[in-house]
């Protein structure tokens, strides 16, 4: 809703959206509204508000997702019913079954906040996982106009962010032992942010003699962030609703924190324009923050560019009438950024009593010499535009290094007196690559109107030097297990392991080959026979590559298997118009990413009492079978070391959104009184191409060089139909 008149204007929206998840017990409902209002005092002041408050409730179940639950569902031996059975009907009862054997199942864990072997069913009716989100935003505005070339804007903005989060893990679910910390485990988390940001801005555009044009512009902006949390956590509850984390049956856990960060930064920009055919620019920026050192708390940034205007030449005049832009760019610029919290600081704890008095010890190094992360970028890019707009495109082509990068939670020698130090600047990483996007009007008249677009992005990623507390190996030998290198001349994300040759079809084809190929034997002049780490291989046995040709497969057959960069990413669309109908597509994909397949390899192992997938069917039996699968073997051997068995191809193009818009005529909406009204129907997701075997490959890429992208049974991206009306009076 909007409206207003020559001095005030105002806006308003309301929102409420629900939804449920692709698994059951996820739901999230959000209510947002905003306002905004305008006056005009004078033709030199003018002066805004903007208010807006969203509401958002996410319902899961306690483990926090749908990954984990289906990867735990498809664990569940095939033959074990969620129920308990009648012993004397053989029907199934409604009482959950939840008997931890260790005889014939692990027993319940936690690691890192997930939880494995429990009963899923049990869980995603019986869990909660409840997270309540406010935030509230008011931001004031104020526009001067102090002559016709220079405007001052200011404005300030108030956030306030509150989230509250309750859970419940149900015994019913785990079946752990009535004394255990997580025997129907309450938690309780409440956090709560006040942001206050302020900027001030001047901005200066002269023109002289028509020929050059200055653009100068000031600003200065700051922000202050104060955080306060605590979490509690209780076991022995009766039942979801009878928990409390100050007074439950068995304190788990408690604690509570309180924080607070300020930052500004100041930019001076310049702008220069000849004949609108040169531009120059240049600008510098100044930032503080006070998560770095005292010393090193302002970091000091710059950057330069230049364009140039070829449609505006002399020489274009008399024939580019085809012609309307022809733009040339190149930049070059230095950027920084600060760790995230004040981890520099250091800090104590209490060791309680110390020979009869109190005391304290050091946790945490000081960590006065940290550096901001740098990022050197040079750009060069072009702009062209032909036959009146119809057909446009730009390209871009750039080089970012990025040097003392900022590495988090830093092994360092026990000798200093500390296990770890929060950061450390050591190493450098190149990214480089290629930008393009096209705009096209295919065809048009006075019915019809066909348009296209798409763009591609090439980003080459790689190590040009290692940081200096780098770990040179992260790998333990073992099924399933795969090594995390960083090596220079590679892209962060790679990952290594085995490569996989299939199954040792018979007995001859077990003998330890040379480089040659050549049967390998022992000093009794017998034939060696293969071994996978420590066990001997027999016919069936998962067959790798040996490397290095010693007869044993070991961390010295690792090799590089690939990495989650994607070679290429892509995005197109389309729309079409004839008359009052509208028919638009957006696509998008992702080309040449490599991800391991963790849930193949949790459902082909065969190595546990653990479900397995449709696969194994065709595991090799006997002598003479013609298959890839390896033989069965259970709690032993290494038929499912990390390998390229594993390791997928999860390129794919996806048709994101297709809809379909019926314009009411101007006639119709005239009569009826309304400025304009047009419904629509749309599609999201409706046809994703992939060769990759997972229910999506859209796997997330993860944020550190130190983990592995990994499908754990990702949740298919949903279909989802919409429908509605635009309706403006």
């Amino acid at each position: 809703m909007r409206g207003g008149g020559d001095k005030a204007d105002y806006r308003f929206s309301l929102g409420h959206v629900k939804e449920d998840g692709a698994t059951i017990g996820n739901s999230k409902q959000t209510i947002s509204t905003t306002l905004n209002v305008g006056y005009r005092f004078s033709q030199k002041l003018r002066f805004d508000v903007d208010f807006s408050y969203a509401q958002t409730e996410h319902d899961q179940p306690w483990n926090g997702g749908s990954e984990t639950l289906r990867s735990e569902a498809f664990f569940k031996m095939p033959n074990k019913s969620p129920y308990w059975i009648d012993p004397v009907t053989g029907e199934r009862t409604d009482k959950y079954f939840s008997r931890q054997d260790v005889s014939y199942e692990d027993t319940f864990t936690v690691s890192d906040k997930k939880a494995k072997n429990y009963n899923p069913v049990a869980m995603v009716h019986e869990s909660m996982n409840n997270t309540m989100s406010r935030e509230t935003r008011v931001k004031f505005m104020l526009d001067y106009r102090i002559n016709p070339d220079l405007k001052y804007t200011v404005w300030v903005a108030l956030n306030q962010s509150s989230t509250k989060n309750r859970k419940f893990l149900p015994q019913i679910a785990t079946g752990v032992i009535w004394n255990s910390q997580y025997a129907n485990q309450s938690t309780d988390n409440m956090s709560d942010a006040l942001t206050l940001q302020t900027e001030n801005k001047l901005l200066y555009i002269k023109n002289f003699e028509g020929d050059h044009t200055l653009i100068a512009n000031a600003v200065f902006r700051t922000k202050q962030v104060q955080k306060s949390s605590y979490a509690g956590a209780t076991a022995g509850n009766a039942s979801s609703g009878l928990s409390d984390p100050i007074v439950g049956t068995n304190v788990a856990d408690f604690g509570s924190s309180k924080s607070e960060a300020r930052s500004y930064s100041g930019v001076g920009l310049v702008n220069y324009t000849y004949k609108g055919r040169y531009v120059a620019q240049g600008s510098i920026t100044v930032e503080g923050n006070s998560h770095m050192g005292r010393s090193k708390r302002t970091g000091i940034f710059y950057g330069v560019g230049t364009s140039w205007n070829i449609q505006n030449e002399p020489f274009f005049e008399d024939r580019a009438d085809w012609l309307d832009e022809a733009k040339l760019r190149a930049s070059y610029g230095v950027t920084g950024k600060s760790p995230d919290g004040s981890y520099f600081m250091g800090a104590y704890t209490s060791l309680g009593s110390y020979m009869d008095m109190s005391a304290v010890s050091p946790t945490r190094i000081q960590l006065d010499d940290l550096q901001w992360q740098t990022t050197r970028d040079v750009s060069l890019g072009a702009d062209f535009s032909f036959l009146r707009g119809k057909v446009t495109f730009n390209v871009d082509w750039y080089r970012r290094m990025t040097s003392d990068l900022l590495q988090k939670d830093v092994n360092i020698p026990s000798t200093t007196g500390f296990s770890s130090i929060k950061y450390y600047n050591s190493g450098k990483v190149l990214n480089s690559g290629v930008e393009f996007r096209t705009d096209l009007v295919l065809f048009q008249n006075k019915e019809w109107r066909v348009t296209g677009w798409m763009n591609l992005s090439r980003n080459k990623n790689e190590v040009k030097e290692l940081p200096g507390n780098m770990v040179q190996e992260n790998y333990s030998f073992g099924n399933g297990n795969y090594a995390i290198l960083v090596e220079e001349g590679r892209p962060l994300g790679s990952f290594y392991g085995y490569r996989y040759e299939g199954v040792y079809q018979n007995h001859d084809a077990t003998y330890a080959r040379d480089a040659q190929d050549n049967i390998m034997n022992n000093v009794n002049g017998d034939p060696i026979i293969m071994s996978n780490g420590t066990a001997q291989v027999y016919p069936g046995d998962a067959k790798y590559q040996d490397i290095n040709h010693d007869g044993i497969i070991n961390e010295y057959d690792i090799v590089y298997l690939g990495n989650y960069m994607p070679t290429l990413t892509t995005g197109a669309g389309f729309s079409i118009r004839y008359k009052d109908v509208q028919l638009s597509a957006r696509f998008h994909g992702r080309f040449g990413q490599k991800i391991i397949n963790r849930t193949r390899i949790d459902n082909e192992a065969m190595y546990n009492t653990n479900n397995q997938s449709r696969a194994t069917l065709r595991r090799w039996k006997k002598e003479g079978d013609d298959t890839d699968i390896p033989r069965a073997l259970y709690n032993e051997g290494y038929n499912y070391l990390g390998s390229d068995r594993f390791v997928e191809d999860a390129s794919y193009f996806r048709l994101q959104s297709l809809s379909m818009t019926y314009y009411i005529p101007k006639a119709v909406c005239s009569r009826w009184g309304i400025n304009s009204l047009n419904v629509f129907v749309t599609g999201y997701n409706l046809l994703t191409l992939t060769k990759y075997t997972g229910q999506d490959p859209e796997v997330s890429i993860p944020t550190t060089a130190t983990k592995l992208a990994q499908d754990n049974s990702l949740a298919p991206a949903t279909i989802r139909i919409s429908c509605g009306l635009n309706l403006t009076f």
